[in-house]
């Protein structure tokens, strides 16, 4: 059975490998430590066996968010656990007042894309050679509600 919960400190470690594993410009424990003491973060974890294998977090600026890290676990990816915790970590940020999320990923991430997708975001917009190691592009999307 798969755990949705929210983030705690004794997960820092595991999120911080997981993101180290998939990124290659990844937040460092001390990046995940800050936001999880930061009233404007909210990161979720989804848990197997007491074991974190995926993490999603976001800022909230008054009421919108911007999904900040979506990460599972290379094993466990395909099985809908990143969908079913981005639900988790959005319905607690809509809990919270936020109507209106948007995201960045990389143009050619087409896995994160169909999932976002999937959730109902739109690509609104495109940032030219946003990322970099290597360079790409930035797909924006929106996913706003009762606006």
């Amino acid at each position: 059975m798969i755990v949705y919960r929210p983030m705690q400190e004794k997960d820092l470690d595991t999120v911080a490998a997981l993101e180290a594993a998939a990124f290659s410009k990844p937040w460092q424990r001390k990046d995940f430590a800050d936001a999880l003491n930061s009233p404007n973060y909210l990161y979720y974890v989804a848990e197997q066996d007491g074991q974190v294998i995926a993490n999603a977090g976001l800022i909230m600026s008054i009421d919108e968010a911007d999904l900040t890290n979506v990460t599972t676990a290379e094993a466990c990816r395909g099985r809908g656990i990143a969908k079913t915790l981005l639900e988790n970590l959005m319905q607690a940020a809509k809990d919270r007042g936020i109507v209106a999320f948007t995201l960045e990923v990389r143009a050619g991430n087409a896995a994160a894309i169909a999932l976002y997708e999937k959730l109902g975001f739109v690509c609104e917009g495109r940032r030219k050679n946003f990322y970099t190691a290597p360079a790409e592009d930035a797909l924006i999307y929106w996913l706003r509600e009762n606006i």
